[in-house]
């Protein structure tokens, strides 16, 4: 370990957010956990409250594992509890499901997680030459001196082949440094099992890198096909319009130009591109300077990422274009197996999650309430009467019911709940950090706006209600998640004896 030297650990923690830390040599031990009183906090549920340990010794860097409830991965390995592991550059350390990666880097380095590679290098810094260039270098200007003689011209000779030689050096060092980033990238993306997750990571990991200020995600819908924007960035308002003669912080047109063209669209400095009609002037928040990256599955562009930097122009080059070519692979890639897995997770007509991912996402929550300490309840729910209407209205209706409700069920989640169909008209809704009260109060709400609702069918009105019963966990319940929706379901027994339309809380 050199003064020169600089030792970072940089993650995306739950808020998506690329977090940088620098490391204090002086500092003999740095703990990492999900708790203030650790060195650095970080927030993401499968880190424990104290989770490992960082220390030195003889000038490198060990990790030990502090008891964790779901491990410390280094490179794919678990550690043992109390293991000690010497860490290198660029590695990648999991602690639960939260990746971070060790760097280190000069004194004068930024200290920005993953910086663009692309950026000139200042005249006047130093190249570290790998040894075997370095001594290529001086054997082959030794051997041009002895059988080229040392005259003016022969020296000029010389000198070229040596500047040559370190431009080579410094390309080489460029393109391992891309693939240090794409491989981060990709360790990053392929964890991102939601779409939301995945979208907002692959939006904040480009931005950093490129040192875009702006950017969104823009999917378009293959059943009807229209363009939505699922993920943003420091961008106002935005919208999707037909209308491509509105002026917006974003050019629709060039938007569209990557989705025909299935091509990278970078534009170095928008004030100079008077054909473009559908951007507003930097003065009034549009970007200076732009690039377009197409999101392509079996040759077809899905969607792409838009960025822009708004005061400095030509940010973006074509020099990064086959960057941006392999990370759109990447991104293409990890967005394909994501909806791949967000289909088998999900419920065809409801949208909402299958009865097995409940029973596995339950199951990971009972273990983090136990562990923790943490509040945690559940709300079953069962719509009153809905033979009836399948009977008296048919399938169609009660599919357009089923999906009815289950929206009004999304509209009342938050970021940590889970709702699922568990099976014709019942639904489950697991509720992270929540009381039994506060559970009451959510399926209250559940329950008066489905109330609300009226479907019309054949000039006939349709009311539908719904009866729900709450539980919360205690130890009792231990590990096993059906004894707590067994609490659950004798609340919702009670409530449709007692006249339906109502929720019950398990006493």
């Amino acid at each position: 370990m050199t003064q020169t030297s600089n030792h970072y650990l940089s993650w995306i923690d739950v808020d998506k957010e690329l977090h940088c830390e620098l490391l204090d040599p002086s500092k003999d031990t740095v703990t990492i956990g999900r708790t203030a009183l650790a060195d650095i906090e970080v927030f993401n549920t499968s880190v424990s409250r104290k989770h490992v340990v960082l220390s030195w010794s003889n000038g490198c860097l060990t990790i030990k594992d502090l008891n964790s409830s779901f491990g410390t991965w280094i490179e794919n390995t678990r550690l043992s509890s109390g293991e000690n592991k010497s860490l290198k550059a660029d590695t990648e350390i999991r602690l639960g499901n939260l990746s971070m990666w060790y760097e280190i880097r000069d004194g004068d380095a930024s200290q920005e997680m993953m910086q663009t590679c692309f950026h000139t290098p200042k005249a006047n810094n130093d190249i570290e030459l790998s040894s075997e260039i370095n001594n290529f270098r001086v054997k082959l200007q030794s051997l041009l001196k002895e059988n080229l003689g040392d005259n003016t011209l022969n020296i000029q000779l010389i000198n070229g082949i040596n500047e040559e030689l370190l431009k080579l050096a410094e390309s080489q060092e460029h393109r391992l440094k891309e693939q240090r980033i794409l491989n981060s990238i990709s360790h990053v993306l392929n964890r991102s099992l939601t779409l939301s997750e995945l979208l907002k990571t692959a939006l904040n990991l480009v931005s950093k890198v490129l040192n875009a200020d702006r950017g969104f995600v823009m999917l378009r819908n293959s059943d009807n096909g229209k363009n939505e924007i699922l993920a943003k960035r420091y961008f106002d308002d935005i919208y999707w319009s037909e209308n491509n003669d509105t002026p917006q912080q974003f050019s629709q047109s060039l938007v569209n130009r990557c989705y025909e063209q299935n091509k990278i669209v970078i534009i170095g400095d928008s004030q100079l591109m008077t054909n473009i009609t559908d951007i507003l002037d930097v003065k009034s928040g549009g970007g200076r300077s732009l690039v377009i990256i197409p999101l392509v599955q079996d040759a077809n562009v899905i969607g792409v990422i838009y960025l822009d930097n708004k005061q400095q122009p030509h940010n973006f080059d074509s020099e990064q274009i086959p960057f941006l070519t392999t990370y759109a692979a990447h991104t293409s890639i990890a967005l394909h197996n994501t909806l791949l897995f967000k289909r088998a997770i999900t419920d065809d007509l409801t949208q909402l999650f299958t009865r097995q991912h409940i029973d596995e996402g339950l199951a990971i929550e009972i273990k983090n309430a136990q562990l923790h300490n943490h509040d945690l309840s559940i709300i079953i729910l069962d719509l009153d009467h809905f033979k009836q209407i399948n009977d008296n209205y048919g399938h169609t209706t009660g599919d357009q019911v089923l999906q009815l409700f289950s929206g009004i069920i999304k509209d009342h989640l938050r970021d940590n709940d889970m709702a699922g169909r568990f099976g014709g008209e019942e639904f489950v809704v697991i509720l992270p950090d929540t009381t039994i009260n506060d559970a009451k109060n959510i399926s209250e709400c559940i329950r008066m706006a489905i109330e609300k609702e009226c479907i019309t069918k054949d000039d006939q009105s349709i009311q539908v209600t719904v009866s729900i019963g709450v539980a919360s966990y205690n130890k009792k319940h231990g590990t096993k998640a059906l004894l707590l929706l067994d609490d659950a379901d004798t609340a919702l027994y009670q409530a449709k004896e007692n006249g339906r339309n109502q929720t019950i809380c398990f006493s």
